[in-house]
């Protein structure tokens, strides 16, 4: 059996570890949050970025059917000769 004095300063130690872990379970549940933002804000970026990308191979491939020069593609639709060239 433990005295008064020693069973207080054990639950006080107890509470101690108590609150620690719910300290750092709450960090680590706010850095998964945090990063599946993060991974769903670069996921976005890049489905919009290749939706933009196929949009204008789209329009550069339109242009080259109707017999626009490569020139002329290239300033439109923002792409290089050689991406033109390849469709």
């Amino acid at each position: 059996h433990l005295s008064e004095g020693d069973r207080i300063a054990y639950d006080k130690a107890v509470d101690r570890y108590n609150v620690s872990r719910i300290v750092e379970n709450d960090i680590r549940e706010q850095a998964v949050a945090e990063g599946k933002a993060i991974g769903k804000a670069e996921g976005k970026a890049e489905g919009e970025a290749e939706g933009r990308l196929k949009e204008r191979l789209e329009i550069a491939r339109k242009l080259k059917e109707n017999g626009f020069s490569i020139a002329d593609i290239v300033r439109v639709a923002g792409l290089s000769a050689e991406e033109i060239d390849k469709l």
